[in-house]
């Protein structure tokens, strides 16, 4: 009987990370059938796609809720596959709010079932009841910083740390000519980068306050050119009607090369952050969540910023934006001092700090290759 796997991902960065590691697996053992839910960049790989990573994409406390049928829904239809007897091995890529309490449900109900999670929940932000859960539940946990290890030694988990795999693939899809020429800019021109998020409620959050931005910057640098990295978890549609009329080019499949050569970005809170901080583009860090969740968060969250560049290297490196900071003339500000000189060295200094921290480069082999070992000795 050949091998599967059940892999789950539910966002873009789940996605992202989900392509490199399943092309690892398939890379080392071809005969490995891979069964489960991604996207774009999971499903070359994928034998069996049982729902794409769109199903999944929700954000916040309220916005979860209304999407809990679904969800519901489609933790029934995973329970269901793992049924069949033909599955061993299950792994969860990022995405802990689903894929905790679908782990602890498969534990119940299969429990000879070896679940693995690749990254660690940020349990050292919040939810740290959530410890002793991974602790009891998962078989291995694959953490992307070293400092979260010790905090699972008293727990059956089997939690290591063997890179982060961002130092090896976050480069420019293209140079930087063929990137200017594709988009018809002139290259003697400053470019400022937007990233308005992975999920469709950031987008309608950050977006609108982005574009008034873009507005309002064209008074004072009307020489800026201003470009949209668009996520593809978010269809054009969304977009075009919040950017009607402003000079803002979209890119589908550039992210790294719209970063990479732009003289500062403003982003979303998430693995973006950390990504810019590794292509050493000063940016600005923006965040906007529904009040309520915002007030759950604030409750929650132990540490002092939401920028994981700036968590990772525990000062602030990166400018922050929050809530009802995110307005049209407090993102010009900061975005013209990072602009600047002075401010975009700053940033730079602090970036190749977080480089070295992050450790060496080839990390996604190693997981791919310790997680075949997991699974063949499940066998």
């Amino acid at each position: 009987m050949a091998t599967k796997l059940l892999v789950i991902a539910g966002e873009a960065s789940g996605d992202l990370h989900g392509g490199h590691l399943l092309r690892e697996l398939k890379k080392r053992q071809p005969d490995l059938t891979l069964v489960g839910i991604g996207g774009g960049s999971m499903t070359p790989y994928l034998d069996e796609k049982i729902a794409d990573l769109k199903d999944l994409g929700v954000v916040g406390f309220l916005e979860i809720l209304r999407h809990l049928p679904r969800l519901w829904q489609l933790k029934q239809q995973l329970h269901q596959r793992l049924s069949h007897g033909d599955i061993h091995d299950v792994l969860f890529i990022d995405y802990p709010g689903f894929n905790l309490r679908l782990a602890q449900s498969f534990r119940r109900a299969f429990p000879q079932v070896r679940l693995h999670h690749y990254v660690c929940p940020q349990v050292w932000a919040w939810r740290p009841q959530r410890i002793p859960l991974l602790g009891q539940t998962l078989t291995t946990l694959y953490c992307l910083f070293p400092f979260e290890v010790p905090l699972f030694k008293n727990y059956a988990v089997r939690a290591v740390c063997l890179g982060h795999p961002l130092l090896d693939w976050v480069k420019p899809e293209v140079s930087r000519d063929e990137f200017f020429n594709e988009l018809r800019l002139d290259p003697y021109r400053p470019l400022v980068t937007l990233l308005p998020g992975s999920r469709p409620e950031e987008i309608r959050r950050l977006l609108p306050a982005m574009a008034a931005m873009v507005s309002r910057a064209q008074r004072d640098m009307p020489t800026l050119q201003w470009v949209l990295a668009l996520a593809p978890t978010i269809s054009i549609d969304l977009v075009n009607p919040l950017i009607h009329g402003l000079p803002i080019h979209v890119v589908t499949d550039r992210s790294y090369a719209s970063r990479a050569y732009a003289q500062a970005a403003v982003v979303a809170s998430g693995t973006a952050t950390l990504e810019t901080a590794l292509l050493k583009v000063p940016f600005l860090a923006v965040y906007r969540l529904h009040p309520f969740s915002f007030w759950m968060a604030k409750h929650l969250v132990k540490l002092p910023y939401f920028s994981l560049a700036n968590v990772v290297m525990g000062s602030k490196i990166i400018p922050e934006l929050l809530q009802k900071e995110v307005q049209s003339e407090t993102l010009w500000v900061e975005l013209k001092k990072i602009l600047g000189p002075e401010g975009s060295a700053a940033q730079i200094g602090g970036m190749t700090l977080l480089h070295e921290r992050l450790g060496r480069s080839g990390a996604m082999e190693r997981i791919a290759e310790d997680l075949l070992e997991q699974i063949r000795g499940s066998r």
